[in-house]
């Protein structure tokens, strides 16, 4: 059976594997440097319990006390405290002088993924261990996300797939989102695929 629950610091799996599968060309472009790497800072982050990474925004998916899922989901209400603590994590990671660079490339996230309304649920950092893939996991996660958004009266719950993962988009079409617009990522030499906006409206 799958249990799906906030994540706790000590879950076991390869959660910030998951995370970093979500988006690997995003993530190594913000946050890989020549001596760190992004799944290290993703990892950095979850145990912080801090930002858009940390283990207090992450919803797992658990199957015999193994973590095979993970999803990060947030509202317009909750975006400026995650933010805030994604930047106080990149200045404790790469130290004062090499944030900087990392928050150059920060200022390009808004192409591929949005500040979600005060109504609006949405689904970041989500990921499945290549070995559950195709049993439905996803699936339940986005529908018991579904519930909490109807019983707390929110309009949308959106997300960004990428154009290079139309297994994720037809997950995401056949659980009723639609394609809302298509986004190209702002820095034009940066090798980040095109996303979709996909909303499934209440």
């Amino acid at each position: 059976m799958t249990d799906i629950r906030p994540a706790q610091k000590d879950d076991k799996g390869t959660i910030a594997e998951l995370i970093y599968s979500s988006g690997t060309e995003l993530y190594d472009f913000i946050f890989a440097t020549p001596n760190k790497s992004a799944l290290e800072f993703i990892q950095f982050e979850y145990l912080s319990g801090r930002g858009f990474c940390g283990y207090h925004n992450v919803t797992v998916a658990v199957e015999n006390d193994t973590v095979l899922g993970t999803g990060c989901f947030y509202d317009g209400h909750q975006y400026d405290a995650l933010v805030k603590g994604t930047l106080k994590n990149v200045f404790r990671f790469y130290g004062f002088f090499g944030a900087f660079k990392i928050l150059a490339r920060m200022r390009h996230t808004g192409s591929s993924m949005r500040v979600p309304r005060k109504d609006e649920v949405y689904l970041s950092n989500f990921g499945v261990s290549p070995e559950s893939r195709g049993k439905g996991i996803g699936a339940k996660m986005i529908a018991r996300q579904k519930d909490i958004c109807r019983e707390k009266r929110y309009k949308v719950l959106s997300l960004d797939v990428s154009d290079n993962n139309p297994r994720a988009e037809s997950l995401y079409t056949r659980l009723g989102f639609q394609v809302m617009r298509v986004k190209e990522f702002s820095n034009k030499k940066a090798d980040i695929p095109i996303t979709k906006e996909m909303k499934f409206i209440f």
